[in-house]
C-alpha cells in the first residue's frame, strides 16, 4: 500500500457571522523555503507563466498608486492578467518584487496553489520550485493561515 502524500486540516472560518469548519488537504513531508530566485516571477524554459489575477489583488495594488499593469482575462473568479516584460513579471525588477506587500494572491501562495474539490479543499505544490527542500517543513499550521488569505482573497 502506498503511503498517503497528503493529511487533513481543519479550519474555523467565520463567513457571514457563521462560523464553519471547513476540510482541507495539504501536502506531507514539505520541506520548503523561498529563496528569492525570482524563477516564479516570469517564463522558464519553455513554460509560460500566467499570473491572473482577482478583483482584490486589482484593487490592492491600485491603492498603492501602481497603473497599467495589467490585461483585462475572464477565467472563472480572475478578472485580469499580469502583464510581464521580456517574459518576466512588470513589477520583477532585478530578482526583487517592487510591490510585494501588494502583491497578487497567486504569489502569495506559490509554489502552493489550490482547488476545490466538492466540499473540501486540496493544495498541490509545484515541484519544479527552487525553494523545494529548503527551509523548514511545513505543517498544518502554514497551510491553514494559507487557506484564510485565499478564502479572504477570494469571498469566500
Amino acid at each position: 500500500m502506498d503511503e498517503p502524500t497528503h493529511s487533513l486540516g481543519h479550519l474555523n472560518y467565520t463567513r457571514d457571522g457563521v462560523e464553519e469548519e471547513i476540510e482541507f488537504f495539504y501536502p506531507l513531508n514539505i520541506q520548503w523555503g523561498c529563496i528569492r530566485c525570482g524563477a516564479c516571477c516570469g517564463d522558464v524554459g519553455d513554460r509560460v507563466r500566467m499570473v491572473m489575477l482577482l478583483d482584490k489583488d486589482l484593487d490592492r495594488i491600485e491603492a498603492a498608486g501602481e497603473t497599467d499593469f495589467f490585461d483585462e482575462w475572464d477565467e472563472g473568479s480572475f478578472s485580469a492578467i499580469m502583464k510581464k516584460v521580456d517574459g518576466k513579471c512588470v513589477f520583477l525588477t532585478g530578482e526583487r518584487c517592487r510591490i510585494y506587500e501588494h502583491r497578487v494572491l497567486l504569489c502569495r501562495m506559490y509554489p502552493f496553489w489550490l482547488e476545490k474539490q466538492e466540499d473540501v479543499f486540496v493544495f498541490g505544490v509545484d515541484k519544479d520550485c527552487p525553494g523545494n527542500g529548503q527551509g523548514d517543513y511545513l505543517e498544518d499550521g502554514f497551510f491553514r493561515a494559507l487557506l484564510k488569505i485565499a478564502l479572504e482573497s477570494m469571498d469566500y
